[in-house]
């Protein structure tokens, strides 16, 4: 009896001492970027900018004096984080531009909108993303969400921006990724239909297909001003669940938020290679905190990526006219 009274506390006890490493571990192997450089006269475009990393990285670069543009699906809460950044950074360079990444006729229409508008383009953060949804089912252009989302959505993205991109001496592309690809059984036949209702499975597929895309677009752009990288920002609590059900939702909150990073530190990587000089010139890497490391062998595979580019063309009917390599 006293043995199976003890193995609940014991239990309680492993696994607190479990999530206190897990947070002392993130602590200390986090990366900060410290710089101070100003982007003044330089246009950013943050995707994803009404909450999370997305927001932190928007506020600091609106602080930094570029012209900020915001590309968010809930225009409720993106209209009171553009009056929060402006209040807080007294810059009021900040725009505001509905986007909906589950529609291509959405990006299209406000990629256009941007190319119309906007002389040039110098940094590019394709931050936004779901890890989940409520139900498994196509969107509107009989896509996987999670897939679209994630990555056909944003490649169709800067695939259009490009032109606007290219006027800048020297403009960086990041694209948020996830150590996730780690896991992908991510394969040319199941990048446009995936093969599991596995979520985990297909978020951790789309990731590896973000990383196949900078890549390849890296490959692309060799030797001009654009770079483009691909990057992890830890494990921590966002909105990136809001697809899941609610009590997904809340756990994960939750435990990230005792175990895991913040959204300041999560977004600390993101911020160094959209503004550091040590990697003005670097193209085509993977980065976690702060630091550029390697990613899975299948990541590194530059025929696939070739390949994963070909079918993602196809898959968002990629016109001549967006193409701009």
């Amino acid at each position: 009896m006293s043995v199976c009274c003890c193995c609940p506390t014991m239990l309680l006890c492993i696994s607190g001492l479990i999530f206190i490493c897990l947070k002392i571990y993130n602590k200390l192997t986090t990366g900060a970027y410290k710089g101070k450089d100003r982007l003044d006269g330089k246009t950013v475009i943050v995707t994803g900018a009404n909450s999370g990393i997305g927001l932190f990285c928007a506020k600091e670069f609106a602080a930094r004096g570029a012209k900020l543009i915001m590309l968010c699906r809930d225009m409720t809460t993106a209209e009171s984080a553009k009056a929060d950044i402006i209040e807080t950074t007294g810059n009021k360079q900040v725009k505001l531009k509905h986007i909906d990444f589950s529609s291509l006729t959405s990006i299209r229409k406000c990629a256009y909108e941007l190319i119309a508008e906007e002389k040039r383009i110098d940094i590019l953060l394709n931050n936004a993303g779901i890890g989940g949804v409520a139900k498994l089912k196509p969107t509107e252009d009989g896509l996987d969400t999670i897939m679209q989302v994630n990555h056909f959505g944003p490649f169709l993205l800067t695939n259009i921006l490009l032109e606007t991109i290219k006027k800048s001496p020297s403009c960086r592309i990041v694209n948020v990724s996830s150590i996730m690809h780690r896991i992908a059984k991510l394969k040319p036949n199941n990048l446009i239909q995936q093969d599991t209702s596995n979520q985990v499975i297909i978020y951790s597929n789309s990731k590896l297909a973000n990383i196949y895309f900078t890549n390849e677009l890296a490959r692309l752009f060799n030797g001009t001003g654009v770079t483009v990288n691909s990057l992890h920002p830890g494990v921590f609590g966002s909105e990136i669940t809001r697809g899941s059900s609610y009590l997904f939702q809340m756990s994960w909150k939750y435990i990230t938020s005792i175990v895991f990073k913040s959204i300041e530190e999560g977004a600390q990587t993101s911020l160094y290679l959209c503004l550091s000089p040590e990697v003005e010139s670097v193209s085509g890497k993977y980065f976690a905190d702060c630091k550029m490391t390697t990613p899975s062998k299948a990541a590194q595979d530059m025929n696939m990526a070739k390949t994963i580019w070909t079918l993602s063309e196809e898959a968002v009917e990629l016109k001549p006219n967006e193409k701009h390599y």
